[in-house]
């Protein structure tokens, strides 16, 4: 899944310029999703108080974007780690290539399907004739999956590729749109939309949810440098916890990173992920674990949309080991806010 931003493509040449290049190239690098911003507070909270350092890591945060892709500089060996999502690791391993997510954050899907409450839209089932707006290459997968699981046919439903900004929902040129949780939808708040008058579709309520980001690494990094993959989930565990712990003093953080940024829309994005976050095992005080149900909704997504042909051992495709040696501390976040 892309993973976007307000700001514009301009601040990858801020950020290329910023004090994470201009030192010396590191041992090792972790390849964002996207720009410096707060849907990445965890590794830049960590980084600007040197806990990748202290955990014996010396590591350099790069920018992704449309045409960098964290699965693909991971899997070529040009970075160490890179942020992404499990249907991510699956399409690679059933392609051949060994990605390994060493440390899962996010547990509920990045995105949502947003409509106005007077729509009369309350369920997938009230789809049919209706419209939906969603991001096609690989994003528009997981709301076929919601139609299928909620017995409505894809042909009665109008769906339409839609841009990477909400102006035409705003416009009602389509009834629901795919938000991410940290962006769109806040984008949507900020038009005048309260949360009473908004229905959200969410993945999760119809099985279906392609779970958020995670800390991936390749099995070779893993044989070869298991101290500095413990050392780098340790510290990006550490700085999310910090991170969800005070979001205002991690978004002014974030904006020594990337100066286009504001401080109130970084601080309504670090909250927005840590909605991502508090679900599942984070809840039971196991922040960071990768649990094995959510990958195999994953892989079903995948696999029955023709993404990837056949099945893969998915247990192959996670490990928990690095996790179970991160201290007992770095597991609970902080999640009412």
């Amino acid at each position: 899944m892309k993973s976007r931003t307000t700001v514009g493509l301009a601040a990858f040449a801020f950020v290329v310029g910023a004090a994470l290049s201009a030192s010396p190239r590191a041992d090792e690098t972790l390849r964002l999703e996207w720009v410096m911003q707060g849907q990445f507070a965890g590794p830049i909270v960590a980084h600007d108080k040197g806990y990748y350092e202290e955990a014996g890591v010396t590591i350099e945060l790069l920018p992704a974007g449309p045409d960098i892709k964290p699965a693909v500089t991971v899997a070529q060996g040009s970075d160490t780690f890179g942020l992404g999502h499990p249907n991510q690791i699956i399409a690679a391993r059933s392609n051949g290539v060994p990605l390994v997510m060493v440390m899962q954050f996010g547990q509920k899907s990045a995105t949502t399907y947003v409509a106005r409450k007077d729509s009369g839209i309350s369920s997938v089932s009230d789809m049919p004739g209706r419209s939906v707006g969603l991001w096609f290459g690989g994003d528009e997968h997981e709301f076929l999956a919601m139609l299928n699981a909620a017995g409505v046919s894809q042909e009665d439903v109008q769906i339409i590729s839609q841009g990477f900004d909400i102006i035409a929902w705003l416009n009602g040129e389509y009834e629901v749109m795919q938000v991410t949780r940290f962006n769109e939808l806040l984008q949507v708040y900020d038009n005048g939309f309260g949360p009473e008058d908004l229905v959200l579709l969410n993945p999760e309520d119809y099985g279906v949810a392609l779970i958020s980001g995670g800390l991936f690494t390749t099995e070779k990094i893993i044989n070869e440098k298991p101290d500095v993959v413990q050392g780098a989930v340790e510290a990006t565990m550490r700085g999310w916890r910090d991170a969800l712990a005070d979001p205002a003093a991690a978004a002014e953080i974030v904006l020594k990173y990337n100066e286009e940024l504001t401080l109130d829309s970084q601080i309504g994005q670090i909250k927005a992920m840590a909605d991502l976050i508090c679900a599942g095992p984070t809840l039971e005080g196991a922040f960071g674990k990768s649990v094995l149900a959510d990958w195999e909704t994953s892989q079903n997504v995948i696999h029955e949309a023709g993404v990837i042909e056949s099945t893969i051992d998915l247990e192959e495709g996670f490990t928990n080991r690095f996790w179970d040696m991160v201290p007992a501390e770095y597991k609970q976040v902080m999640c009412s806010m």
